[in-house]
């Protein structure tokens, strides 16, 4: 009888599933957290190796109201942001021209989209003008002051008047053959701005991604959506007013 039970005993413990879970349920919860950044492409596939077909349909991601995202479409038809599950498109139409759409739903999909769930926001202000020389200096030090830690992907949300707000909308059909570096593909994209502006600019944040979802020398890749007329797209320069309202996932 003893023998059987020792027996029993050793087969539950090298059997999946058996086993105590300990740690493992420590690591499945850090994988599933909602606040998790996930990155489909990548940018140096997209300017150096020229990989700009679908890395992930938008369908396969929502509907999900606490989706937040931006990427750009595939083939590099345009530009792609979601906020609070809401999809945002934008299409170039010549030099310094753009239609933004918000479908209901769309089966469109990214060659570049960096995504993540948050269900709950935590709120600050911002305490000085931010030039957006300084933008990612100045996320950096207003995240870690919120808690956040600055090892970690995050996303952030700024929401207010914007002065000087400069963004593009990337054109793949306007790429020269051989364009493969970010000053080529900004050539070919539809620039816009405006001296003032009212909407959200929605941002992720990391120090290890550059060349991934980052461009080289930076840390952070930075979207605007903007109201009367709706407009969207890739932001290339901001400055954001003190007292700005700044959100970082909460904990």
């Amino acid at each position: 009888m003893i023998h059987r039970l020792l027996t029993l005993l050793l087969l539950c413990l090298l059997l999946p599933g058996c086993a105590p879970s300990g740690d493992d349920s420590a690591v499945s919860d850090a994988i599933t957290r909602d606040d998790e950044v996930q990155v489909y492409g990548a940018l140096r596939a997209m300017f150096h190796e020229g990989q700009t077909g679908s890395m992930v349909a938008l369908d396969e991601l929502l509907p999900n109201p606490d989706l937040y995202a931006v990427g750009a479409l595939a083939d590099l038809t345009g530009e792609v942001t979601v906020i609070q599950g809401k999809v945002y498109l934008s299409y170039p139409e010549g030099d310094d021209r753009a239609r933004t759409e918000a479908p209901s739903r769309t089966s469109s999909g990214a060659t570049l989209l960096v995504a993540a769930k948050v269900s709950a926001w935590s709120s600050h202000t911002t305490d000085r003008p931010i030039r957006f020389a300084e933008l990612d200096e100045e996320i950096a030090r207003l995240a870690a002051a919120a808690g956040m830690n600055l090892d970690e992907r995050f996303p952030f949300l700024l929401r207010g008047h914007f002065e000087d707000l400069q963004w593009h909308v990337i054109d793949g059909s306007r790429l020269a053959d051989g364009g493969t570096s970010h000053q080529d593909h900004l050539a070919a994209a539809s620039k816009l701005g405006r001296e003032r502006a009212s909407g959200t600019l929605i941002g992720f944040y990391s120090l290890n991604d550059q060349g991934v979802f980052t461009h080289m020398g930076s840390t952070t890749h930075v979207h605007c959506v903007l109201d009367e007329p709706l407009a969207m797209g890739h932001v290339d320069h901001v400055v954001i007013p003190t007292g700005t309202t700044i959100e970082f996932p909460a904990p």
